[in-house]
């Protein structure tokens, strides 16, 4: 790391932590072995960082616990990376270790953007899989982000009856909770990278107006005026 993104970096642990992240709902329909999963989160994060955040893949293992495995390759597209991700997840008694092999593509704009994901069978425990992850700014104005979330998976693998919508919701929004709070505290560090480090002690000072002004360094210091040499004698 850069020795210029240590100050920032000691900014944003005094920066207050909202952690604003909050699951609003968690929908999940099972039809056999088709289940759908629909969930809506919002993040105290503007959309862009939070896009930014989404698409970071490498980062998954550090808010989603149950990535035992994760690997990516490059495609030919810029936009579009295969990912390689082994989970290990439990349902009551029910625990199941699961290869996924998929294209993921990421689609940004202005505001925030979308991720799509895409199983491939023939390196996956699953015949067919789809998600969507659509980041966009809250109706209400606000500078949080909201992500909604559609998942549609068939495993090949045999998921017993009793493991239905109900016990899958409540686990799912455990989840998401823990998944939301690393994935804000991501976008908020991305923000805060990218941000001119004045505009981060400004922050600060709105926050706490004892917050002294810093001095400027002998890098900044007014340059004194240049000596003028004396002429020689009989020159």
């Amino acid at each position: 790391m850069s020795p210029r993104a240590w100050p920032a970096l000691a900014l944003m642990c005094l920066l207050p932590q909202a952690h604003a992240a909050r699951v609003v709902s968690v929908h999940v329909r099972r039809s056999g072995a088709h289940f759908l999963i629909r969930m809506r989160i919002t993040l105290d994060a503007p959309p862009p960082a939070v896009f930014q955040a989404l698409e970071d893949y490498a980062a998954l293992p550090r808010y989603e616990p149950d990535v035992r495995a994760l690997r990516s390759e490059p495609t030919r597209e810029p936009d579009r990376v295969r990912l390689f991700m082994t989970l290990h997840a439990c349902v009551l008694f029910f625990c199941k270790t699961m290869r996924q092999e998929q294209i993921m593509t990421a689609t940004a704009d202005g505001d925030g953007g979308v991720v799509r994901s895409e199983l491939l069978p023939q390196g996956s425990d699953f015949r067919h899989g789809r998600g969507l992850w659509r980041v966009a700014p809250c109706p209400s104005g606000s500078p949080a982000s909201c992500l909604s979330v559609r998942i549609e998976v068939v495993p090949t693998f045999w998921v017993p009856p009793v493991i239905g919508p109900w016990l899958i919701r409540r686990k799912l929004r455990e989840q998401a909770h823990r998944a939301s709070l690393g994935l804000e505290q991501i976008a908020r560090s991305h923000v805060l990278r990218q941000a001119p480090l004045k505009s981060a002690r400004r922050h600060l000072r709105a926050i706490d107006p004892s917050t002294p002004t810093p001095i400027s360094s002998p890098a900044h210091a007014p340059r004194a005026a240049p000596r003028r040499s004396r002429p020689k004698p009989g020159g």
